[in-house]
């Protein structure tokens, strides 16, 4: 039997010579993909871990877990329930008087164990803060805890902790929120329009707690016929410790416990009244609020990240205009001295270390009065790796460009405003991104210059927090702080990566 074959088939054995040039780049581009994966878990591994740790009770926990109770919408409900509960405010959570919140637990209790329910106590937080302040009243000198069991499944007994905060004042109205001012012989406070209010203390209760307050409490209020009664305190946590006895252990709680001390039978919950932002968030907004002046209300992180959002956009501006006319003057001019202009004054600028020039750059500041975000800016008015970068990227771009602009009758400066300078879009990107970066991430000059703790950038307050946390093995809030200074870096990346692309200035020129 003769098998016919069409003129222009391929044989089989080319065929197959196809199919195995097919699977070969099949697995050429499988393992680039692959190691582009590995090469992307490892660069961006740790900014992921550190985002996880950062929103943990202990980041210090080992071994490390990737499942943590903050983004579990079990707990995330829960302390949303929680925060309603005891502020009325299921985001930011707190106890405000008049509250009363329920939180359950469940202890196992085997047989021969004491059946005893748990004990139950408020206990005092004072957070660390960079600003020196007056120690608040604490939720365990207003609130009253109890203990009630609500059934049982075998050993296992369910008990309810109730947290109930009186109010002081017998009066009735509208509710308003402030802060004590300075303590006198009679007590006031500043509303939150900056109103200062006399307050009338109506019960023995409210009048017992008149000198206990320190300046700058915030207080709750009820307004009623113009005047103000004091109602209470109000709290941003209400830390809970429950201990069981030896031969018992905790199956569950609302909330995941803090802390565990004395082999499991100590349990610390750092806050039963978090909110979402107080639980998932909670180290990013003692960020903030541990660094807020009472006084004026102002944190001092926030102006940290708008310092440092100032210097870097300086530095980006000033690159932009200084380097590119300078880069520009070096590629295309021809002056006297042009070589050794760029010799000393780019390369050699490039190649000495900033410590040289250290006391000399700062005995120059403080003469003229520029310690602070406008001397630090001037110190770095002149990039010499950006008048390089824009050096060789101008040098790269065809002169018929420039000679075409000279036969229409452009000057040196028209023919770099109106026709080079549109063409150094990708250039202007980069140099941007790397003038943005090591401004946002400058340490050395600013830890010199700045000295106040308003003018610092967030590099050297970011140094502050691990003086004053990092002793005490508080890294959360140290990570906190680490990931928001990289979050700008990244959006900016990730938003002009896209125009790191060729000129297109070869298509302007035809032949």
């Amino acid at each position: 039997m003769t098998v016919l074959q069409a003129p222009n088939a391929p044989a089989p054995a080319a065929r197959a010579d196809d199919r195995w040039l097919a699977r070969r780049r099949w697995a050429r581009a499988g393992w680039l993909y692959a190691f582009m994966l590995v090469m992307s878990l490892f660069f961006l591994g740790p900014f992921l871990m550190g985002l996880l740790s950062s929103m943990k009770d202990d980041p210090n926990e080992y071994p490390p877990r990737l499942a943590i109770p903050q983004l579990s919408a079990r707990y995330i409900g829960a302390a949303y329930n929680l925060g309603v509960q005891g502020g009325g405010d299921g985001w930011n959570g707190g106890l405000s008087p008049g509250r009363t919140v329920n939180f359950d637990v469940s202890v196992r209790s085997p047989q021969g164990a004491p059946q005893a329910p748990p004990t139950v106590a408020l206990f005092p937080y004072q957070p660390v803060s960079l600003v020196s302040i007056a120690r608040y009243a604490q939720a365990r000198d207003f609130a009253q805890v109890q203990v009630t069991p609500t059934g049982s499944v075998g050993e296992t007994r369910s008990y309810r902790i109730t947290v109930r905060y009186p109010a002081l004042t017998r009066q009735t109205g509208r509710v308003v929120t402030g802060q004590l001012t300075a303590p006198t012989d009679t007590l006031s406070a500043r509303l939150e329009n900056g109103q200062v209010v006399p307050v009338t203390l109506d019960t023995p209760e409210a009048q017992a707690v008149q000198f206990n307050l320190n300046q700058y409490q915030p207080v709750e209020l009820v307004e009623n016929g113009g005047r103000y009664y004091l109602r209470g305190p109000t709290f941003e946590r209400t830390p809970l410790q429950v201990d069981v006895q030896r031969g018992q252990s905790l199956e569950s709680s609302t909330l995941p416990p803090s802390d565990r001390q004395n082999f499991g039978r100590s349990l610390a919950y750092r806050n039963v009244t978090p909110g979402v932002l107080g639980y998932t968030f909670n180290n990013y907004r003692r960020a903030f609020n541990e660094t807020t002046n009472p006084a004026t209300g102002n944190s001092l992180f926030l102006k940290w990240v708008l310092n440092s959002f100032l210097y870097a956009f300086l530095r980006v501006i000033a690159a932009v205009v200084f380097c590119s006319l300078a880069g520009y003057a070096l590629a295309r001019l021809n002056f006297p001295g042009k070589n050794l202009v760029f010799i000393g004054a780019v390369l050699f600028a490039q190649m000495v270390p900033p410590q040289v020039n250290l006391i000399s750059n700062y005995v120059l500041l403080k003469d003229l009065n520029l310690l602070n975000i406008w001397g630090l800016w001037f110190n770095g008015l002149v990039a010499a790796g950006g008048v390089f970068l824009m050096k060789q990227f101008f040098e790269g771009m065809p002169r018929e460009l420039e000679e075409s602009a000279s036969i229409d009758g452009a000057g040196p400066f028209t023919t770099f405003w109106r026709v080079m300078l549109p063409q150094a879009g990708p250039a202007l990107i980069a140099l941007s991104i790397t003038q943005f970066q090591g401004a946002w991430n400058d340490f050395f000059w600013p830890l010199i210059i700045l000295r106040e703790n308003t003018n610092f950038t967030l590099t050297v307050g970011l140094s502050n927090f691990r003086q004053l946390y990092g002793g005490q093995g508080d890294y959360g809030l140290i990570l906190a702080g680490a990931i928001l200074s990289a979050i700008p870096v990244i959006i900016i990346f990730v938003i002009f990566q896209r125009y790191f692309v060729d000129t297109g200035a070869d298509s302007a020129v035809k032949g």
